[in-house]
């Protein structure tokens, strides 16, 4: 299981296992954040990282009245930024249904990963998970990428690969635990371990190439055509092939949206998004 796997249990918690069904937090107000964490991990291992049920909003709901850092301390920066894993499963339209019963993978096509830009489009991905990477910038501003790490399914044999949508944020000036994030482009590439293989190397360069571009161009519908223009001329998108063959994607004028921080500590990060989007990380290293 990837979204909502169990690689981050608390080291403090010695609630018993058979009360994790006993459903939301009413019987255990006395509960340390600790165990509260470990609880809302239990349920996202249960539901495959979904945060649609309730007893997971119940919990995230409880957490966020209980956040140990709140945006005045003065550490609140340092811990907002870091390396963290998505422990919640993406809920974007598009997902592709179950192959079978108990299929939990999560998957889509190439195309509805990346705004139907990176092609061929109809590539179907398995997701293994998502990295959020916060770093300060020289503008004073700091990144704000999430890297999807995927397995594409060709015809000639799995690829591993790398999305990585590009961004931006900086703080609300009004707002004290708003974060708005400036969505500026993607990235599509092989994984690390694909420039070692030969074969899957030739494989990706003979798949992901000008002339594949070149091609869907040429395939794209007037509604698709149309779209492609407007993009062009309101926010500037171009779509070019870079080294290693690696697709990019790029706005000059930025997608605007906004998080907000409802929970942060030293191992977790609880937002909410603009759209009501719920999403659970753990840090990777601190």
């Amino acid at each position: 299981m990837i979204f909502g796997s169990s690689l981050f249990q608390s080291k403090h918690c010695d609630i018993e296992e058979e009360k994790e069904d006993l459903g939301p937090f009413s019987s255990y107000d006395d509960r340390c954040n600790d165990d509260l964490k470990s609880h809302l991990r239990s349920l996202l291992d249960r539901y495959d990282g979904s945060t649609k049920h309730k007893e997971v909003i119940d919990a995230i709901e409880r957490l966020s009245t209980l956040s140990p850092y709140t945006e005045h301390s003065p550490v609140w920066l340092d811990l907002f930024m870091g390396e963290f894993f998505a422990q919640t499963s993406p809920n974007f339209p598009g997902r592709l249904p179950p192959a079978h019963e108990g299929d939990t993978r999560v998957q889509y096509t190439l195309g509805k990963l990346s705004f139907n830009t990176f092609h061929p489009s109809d590539l179907v991905c398995t997701l293994l998970g998502v990295r959020n990477v916060i770093a300060p910038k020289l503008d004073g501003t700091f990144t704000y990428d999430l890297i999807c790490d995927i397995i594409i399914h060709h015809a000639d044999g799995d690829i591993e690969a790398q999305i990585c949508n590009e961004s931006y944020c900086c703080k609300d000036d009004d707002e004290s635990n708003r974060i708005h994030v400036f969505f500026t482009g993607s990235k599509l590439s092989p994984a690390p371990a694909v420039f070692e293989n030969e074969f899957k190397m030739s494989q990706w360069s003979n798949t992901f190439n000008e002339a594949t571009l070149k091609t869907a161009a040429a395939e794209r519908t007037y509604f698709g055509w149309f779209l492609h223009q407007l993009l062009k001329r309101m926010l500037g998108m171009n779509v070019r092939v870079g080294e290693s063959n690696s697709f990019h994607l790029t706005f000059k004028k930025p997608f605007q949206g906004h998080i907000d921080v409802l929970y942060l500590d030293e191992e977790m990060r609880i937002t909410k998004g603009n759209r009501g989007t719920l999403v659970v990380v753990e840090r990777l290293q601190l």
